[in-house]
């Protein structure tokens, strides 16, 4: 069985109202999990459990237990940790060999890792954010383009263009944009290294 099946099975366990303070507990954060609201809304029980995998490959089952703690569901958080194994912390939700490998290979990319090593720079430093954004919006969606834009300031702006980006290939893409809008900020910064 897979973590996602697993996890399923178990919010399946849920009221609807004990489901949206599920969801509710997502969105407000738990230790350092949090999923923003926009993910959320109007989802369904699988369509979460998805969300929760994409956003923390390595800790869905950790944060679904959390959340379940945090609702006084001690029952049902305890035969989950039971039926995930012991070392929740260390628990992979890859399902299957082949999706590991592609994980792996997608966190491996140069462009991916200098996003995050470079956050902050980033927020700071780049000035075309509007044109950036108009290269990501195909993949991010326009409701999420929006909020980028509506942002107020250019760093607000990146700060939610970046807090949007959750997975390697989005901040690959990103990394693309980055390099044909603002070159120059680029090689300063993989110069610092």
């Amino acid at each position: 069985m897979t973590v996602h099946e697993i996890l399923l099975e178990f919010l399946d366990e849920l009221d609807s109202k004990e489901m949206d303070l599920f969801t509710w507990h997502l969105t407000k954060g738990v230790n350092d999990f949090k999923i923003p609201k926009s993910q959320l809304e109007n989802k369904q029980r699988f369509e979460v459990v998805t969300c929760m995998i994409q956003r923390y490959p390595d800790g869905a089952g950790n944060l679904t237990l959390l959340v379940l703690e945090k609702m006084k569901q001690m029952n049902l958080a305890k035969e989950l940790q039971e039926k995930l194994g012991h070392n929740v912390d260390t628990l992979q939700s890859n399902h299957t060999a082949e999706a590991g490998a592609a994980q792996k290979q997608e966190r491996c990319k140069p462009g991916a890792e200098f996003v995050e090593k470079h956050r902050t720079e980033l927020i700071s430093r780049v000035s075309l954010v509007e044109p950036i954004a108009d290269d990501m919006k195909p993949l991010i969606g326009e409701e999420k383009y929006q909020i980028i834009l509506n942002s107020g300031t250019r760093q607000a702006k990146m700060r939610a263009l970046l807090d949007f980006l959750t997975t390697s290939k989005l901040k690959e893409n990103l990394y693309q944009s980055l390099v044909k809008h603002d070159k120059f900020l680029v090689e300063d910064l993989e110069d610092c290294v």
